[in-house]
C-alpha cells in the first residue's frame, strides 16, 4: 500500500511539473522600431505587435512582452535568458544561436527619392553616378555595400538620410518601406517624396527563439502563422495601420 501511495505522489509530483513547464508564460521582447513594434504610453504598440499577441492567442500560448534594446534582447535570447523576440531577420550568422518561426511579414527595402526626381531602378547600375544614403552599420547586401557605380554617404539615423534627401543632398535613400513612410510622415516630409515601386531587397519577418529550447511553441506558432496568412489578417492589420495614419 505505501509503495502504491509512493507511486502515485510521484506521478501527481511529475504531472504537476509538467504542467507549470507548459503553462510558465514566455518571455518575448520587442524593440523600438516603429511602426512596427515600440511603446506608446507604457504599452506596447505597432503593426508588429498586434500580429504577434493574435499569434499567441490564437496558438494558446501565455506570454508577457519585454521592451529591450536591440542589442540586449539579441544577447538575452542567445543565452537562453529569454525566450524570443521580434522582428527578427534569419541571416546565416545567426542560424547557430537562434530558432525561428516561419516568416510572419515581408519587409521591402525600397528607394525614396524626391517627387521630381527622374530616376528609376531596376538594378544597382541605374543609381551610377549618384549620391545614395545609407544607415552608419547597416548591410545592404555585397553589391550594394562595395560599389563604385554610386557614392554611398552613410548617416547615423534614418531622419538623417531623409532630411538629406529632402534638401537634395542626396538623390535616394534605401530604406524599409512602412519604416520610411512612418518617419517621413511624422517629420512632414513625405508630400515631398516618392518611393520606387522596385525594392532594393526584401526581407521576412519572423519571431526568433533561443536556439533548441521551443520546438513545440514553434510548431504551434507556425500552425497559427499559416492560420492568419489565409485569413488575411496580417495584411488586414497593416492595412487598418496605414488607414489609421494616412
Amino acid at each position: 500500500m505505501m509503495i502504491a501511495k509512493a507511486s502515485i505522489i510521484t506521478v501527481f509530483m511529475v504531472f504537476s511539473l509538467c504542467q507549470t513547464a507548459v503553462s510558465q508564460k514566455l518571455a518575448i521582447a520587442y524593440v523600438d522600431f516603429p511602426p512596427y513594434e515600440y511603446m506608446e504610453n507604457g504599452q506596447p504598440a505597432g503593426i508588429m505587435v498586434a500580429i504577434v499577441k493574435r499569434l499567441f492567442r490564437k496558438a494558446d500560448i501565455e506570454y508577457e512582452l519585454q521592451y529591450l534594446p536591440f542589442k540586449r534582447a539579441y544577447n538575452k535570447v542567445k543565452l537562453g535568458r529569454i525566450d524570443g523576440l521580434f522582428n527578427f531577420y534569419k541571416i546565416p550568422e545567426r542560424l547557430a544561436y537562434f530558432d525561428y518561426s516561419k516568416p510572419i511579414i515581408q519587409n521591402p527595402l525600397v528607394f525614396f527619392i524626391r517627387k521630381e526626381s527622374k530616376i528609376t531602378f531596376q538594378e544597382l547600375k541605374d543609381l551610377s553616378g549618384l549620391t545614395v544614403g545609407a544607415m552608419l552599420g547597416y548591410t545592404y547586401g555585397s553589391e550594394f555595400d562595395n560599389t563604385t557605380l554610386f557614392v554611398i554617404d552613410r548617416a547615423v539615423s534614418h531622419f538623417s538620410n531623409f532630411s538629406k534627401l529632402f534638401y537634395g543632398r542626396i538623390d535616394a535613400y534605401p530604406c524599409d518601406k512602412l519604416v520610411g513612410i512612418y518617419l517621413a510622415r511624422k517629420h512632414k516630409m513625405m508630400s515631398e517624396f516618392i518611393i520606387i515601386p522596385r525594392p532594393l531587397k526584401v526581407m521576412d519577418g519572423h519571431i526568433g527563439f533561443t536556439k533548441g529550447k521551443h520546438t513545440k511553441i514553434i510548431e504551434r506558432l507556425n500552425t497559427a502563422i499559416d492560420q492568419v496568412k489565409q485569413d488575411n489578417t496580417i495584411d488586414n492589420i497593416i492595412n487598418a495601420y496605414l488607414e489609421k495614419n494616412r
